[in-house]
């Protein structure tokens, strides 16, 4: 290593002597450290050891001249130091094109004695304390940086990769880092780990410019400062913010880290106040926050006692098609005014009579104009037709053939066709069981036309064209039938008539969906007479439970309850039909066989009214 005695006056150009290299060398650092006494250095470091000149161009400008040195683009900045203790004001580089020589200017605040110091690739500058303090940048009147950097570089090659050093307020690109990670020669390995820590860190973010830093027992108000210029944002500093600050850190870190890192160690806290960053003590900050909670309370006291101060205002609001007790009540009562507001229901106009601020009864409109919505309507139109099995199967449906004795069990659901059968629940022996199925896309004026033509040629025989309008949610009840009489006896023997219903019990409750479908919940019971001729009948009973989903318009068709009738006739000579088997040559029986189905087709369709506001009466 060389040193430079101390100088205060010109001195001849001096040169230190570095060794040969054909690579060619490139600066890759420029870093200020304060020191105790007001002393400072300033550390130039370049890829390979280098020749170098140091000038005094006048009493407060030095000039150090790094032989065959190209200078990044990266690098061409200045470095301001006007708010540490130092003699330095700036520091900042140039590239000359035409000796290919990189030239670091400094700028002092006034003459003072200094020394440089090689050892390998690092070249230190080191200055005596200056008596002018710090100072804001604009104060130091010093001449626009870029002026120096007028001359580009025109050195060839690829910008090389730069370490992260000793730096205070050096300002490191992304770019930069990634180039000094290059430099270093990390393992693969080594960022892959880096990577996986900075991956899995749960602190916050940081997103400001990454600096290096370096400082010894400086006052916390000029690293504010210092954050200030390189943020851009404004600050603004309680006056009992004080203390000192020793940090270093030699790879670049985002400067709201360093803040947020100062702040930690030194008990301050930061708030956002517009576009000023304000920094405070803890404690202040602390006392802060209870002012103004209790400003908060003092100010929602006073509202209250001014909303307590307010009339009190009567309303009657009528109700038009919910129920006012049941339905719109329980939402009014949690909003009124604590022990000043008061609700009731007129049940005889089904209204809501209020008293309340204004306010209050603003909101209790609101409520009721949400809730008070027009009930859909569903009209439900049926078939309900006896026909032949010929007819069902042209229809396009074939239920199968079920006999007395069998029985459908279960809740099972059959698709076949792309049409959706349910299979009711166990249904009696003696009975016999249905079906229902969806005709998805046939328009029920379609299948009324083939109905009464199917009448006309003697296939059906429609029993009953029922149509009803129900509210949303609400039954629709469909009944048709006859009263069977019969003999009932005492225990005398009398005999006294009565009679028993026997009856086709349609049941449909619809359910409309938010996207315009309907969930029908059906029940069908259909009673007949087994044995009419007896005193006291058997009844039969079918008996059908399903809930299904359906589109406006499609037409559900229950099915598969099948009347079977079977009848013998004799006829032939009175007296010889009876001679065995002699009888038969006069006498001829007869055996019929018919089958009749029960088919019901069941069609909803939505219906809509016009929404209409509540009545309003003050």
């Amino acid at each position: 290593a060389t040193e430079k005695p101390a100088a205060t006056d010109t001195a001849p150009a001096a040169r230190t002597t570095a060794a040969k290299s054909d690579q060619p060398a490139w600066l890759n650092r420029i870093d200020f450290s304060s020191e105790e006494a007001g002393k400072s250095s300033v550390l130039v470091g370049t890829t390979r050891p280098v020749k170098y000149q140091i000038t005094k161009v006048t009493d407060k400008r030095l000039q150090l001249k790094l032989l065959d040195t190209s200078l990044p683009e990266y690098r061409k900045r200045a470095l301001i130091t006007t708010r540490f203790q130092s003699a330095v004001d700036r520091v900042t580089p140039t590239q000359q094109s035409k000796t290919k020589d990189t030239v670091v200017v400094f700028e002092l605040r006034e003459a003072v004695p200094y020394f440089v110091k090689q050892t390998d690739n690092v070249i230190r500058v080191n200055f005596a304390p200056s008596s002018i303090p710090p100072r804001p940048y604009e104060d130091a009147k010093l001449p626009a940086w870029k002026r120096v950097l007028a001359e580009p570089s025109t050195a060839p090659g690829k910008t090389p990769p730069a370490t992260a050093g000793k730096a205070t307020i050096a300002a490191a690109a992304g770019q930069e880092q990634k180039i000094a990670k290059q430099e270093l020669g990390l393992a693969k390995e080594e960022m892959s780990l880096a990577d996986r820590l900075s991956g899995v860190s749960k602190g916050p973010k940081y997103t400001g410019e990454k600096i290096a830093l370096d400082f010894y027992d400086t006052d916390i108000k000029n690293v504010f400062r210092i954050l200030r210029e390189i943020s851009g944002k404004n600050f603004a500093i309680d006056k009992n913010v004080t203390g000192k600050v020793t940090l270093t850190l030699d790879k670049p870190v985002p400067w709201d880290q360093v803040l947020d890192l100062v702040l930690k160690m030194n008990q301050l806290g930061v708030t956002m106040e517009g576009d000023i960053v304000r920094i405070a003590t803890l404690n202040t900050l602390a006392q802060e926050e209870k002012l103004k909670q209790a400003r908060a309370k003092a100010t929602a006291a006073a509202l209250n006692q001014q909303k307590a101060l307010e009339p009190l205002v009567t309303e009657y609001i009528a109700i038009n098609y919910s129920d006012a007790a049941t339905e719109i009540l329980p939402h009014i009562k949690p909003i009124l005014t604590p022990n000043r507001g008061q609700v009731s229901v007129d049940t005889r106009n089904n209204q809501l009579i209020i008293s309340d601020t204004a306010e209050k009864i603003e909101q209790a409109r609101q409520i009721v104009d949400i809730i008070d919505k027009v009930t859909p309507q569903v009209i439900i139109e049926a078939r309900i037709v006896e026909a032949n099995t010929n007819f069902s199967r042209e229809l396009g449906f074939d239920w199968g053939e079920i006999s007395l004795g069998d029985v459908l069990s279960g809740a099972n659901t059959l698709t076949m066709f792309g049409l959706a059968s349910n299979l009711p629940a166990t249904i009696p022996s003696a009975v016999v069981g249905g079906s229902f199925q969806k005709l998805k896309g046939t328009p029920f004026s379609i299948i009324d036309a083939k109905l009464i033509a199917s009448e006309t040629e003697g296939k059906t025989n429609i029993i009953s064209s029922p149509k009803v309008v129900t509210l949303d949610n609400k039954k629709a009840r469909i009944k048709q039938g006859l009263e069977v009489p019969y003999l009932e006896r005492d225990s005398s023997g009398n005999a006294t008539v009565r009679f028993k219903n026997v009856d086709l019990l349609l049941e449909v409750t619809p359910n409309i969906t938010p996207d315009n479908r309907i969930v029908m919940k059906i029940f069908v019971t259909k009673n007949d007479v087994v044995d009419p001729t007896a005193d006291q009948p058997a009844l039969s009973t079918n008996e059908a439970e399903t809930e299904l989903l359906v589109d406006d318009g499609d037409t559900i068709v229950i099915g598969g309850i099948v009347k079977s009738t079977i009848t013998y006739g004799e006829k032939g000579i009175p007296g010889l039909r009876k001679l065995g088997v002699l009888g038969w040559l006069f006498k001829s029986q007869t055996k019929s066989d018919s089958r009749n189905e029960l088919l019901i087709f069941i069609t909803p369709r939505i219906v809509k009214l016009e929404q209409r506001k509540s009545g309003r009466n003050i």
